[in-house]
């Protein structure tokens, strides 16, 4: 009898995941590069992820796609990479991982912003020095931005050691993407980085790697602002985890059905 996964709980879609998954071969570069491919795209860049994946296998530009678009998606699949790398090591997280993972990011893409006072270089990691505004949102002064993520990343270091459950450990990194959305810390791929940082919570207790679909970016950032609007990460909670739970679905099917 096949099983009707609309009903399966999160513990039976993560076990069916694992079970047909573990098996495969070079699903890792596959599953790395189609998070690679969804991050990118949510950012608006025209980018498909056949030509994602032709770029990441071999490492040559192509001919159709913009230069710039294609060192963003080199670089991200590089970050990508050393996240989940420092999270396999359990290493904890601190403001010098956290821009050293930045400076990979926008390596290449990277480069000097010019505020009224002085400048900060984005293909560096360097905060954002000036209390700018993202979209309609006042962001943290600039002079309270380093302590900020301090204190963001000290509270996850310790409830990443103390969770135990999926649910409490996808609930973990879905806030704290929100978190590090909300303090904004960069000039450049503060999406981005929110959602390496969620890849690094997941893949700490080695749980599969949720996305956010690049054809789902409208009821993203919904989400995200019905958050902002209530002071609360409830709406982006519970919208990422229907992606997950989509992604989980998606997965095991079209895997099954091989």
């Amino acid at each position: 009898m096949k099983t009707d996964i609309t009903t399966e709980t999160l513990p039976q879609l993560l076990n069916r995941y694992r079970t047909i998954t573990e098996i495969l071969t070079n699903y890792a570069f596959n599953n790395h590069s189609l998070h690679t491919y969804h991050s990118i795209a949510l950012e608006g860049f025209q980018v498909s992820f056949p030509q994602t994946q032709a770029l990441l296998t071999d490492s040559k530009l192509l001919p159709d796609l913009p230069a710039a678009d294609q060192f963003l998606i080199i670089d991200h699949h590089k970050a990508f990479e050393e996240v989940l790398a420092m999270a396999s090591q359990q290493e904890p997280m601190n403001r010098l991982f956290i821009q050293r993972i930045a400076s990979t990011l926008m390596r290449q893409t990277g480069g000097l912003k010019h505020s009224l006072l002085s400048s900060f270089d984005t293909s560096k990691g360097e905060l954002r020095i000036d209390s700018a505004m993202a979209g309609r949102r006042q962001l943290v002064e600039a002079h309270k931005l380093p302590a900020a993520l301090d204190a963001l990343l000290r509270e996850i270091n310790t409830a990443i050691a103390l969770l135990k459950t999926p649910r409490q450990l996808y609930d973990l990194s879905f806030k704290a993407h929100f978190d590090l959305l909300t303090l904004h810390p960069f000039g450049a791929g503060n999406g981005l980085m929110a959602r390496l940082l969620m890849s690094y919570i997941q893949h700490y207790h080695q749980l599969p790697l949720s996305l956010v679909y690049a054809d789902s970016r409208t009821a993203y950032l919904k989400a995200l602002d019905a958050s902002w609007q209530q002071k609360a990460p409830v709406p982006i909670i519970s919208f990422m985890h229907s992606q997950l739970s989509r992604f989980l679905q998606e997965e095991t099917s079209s895997r099954s059905e091989k």
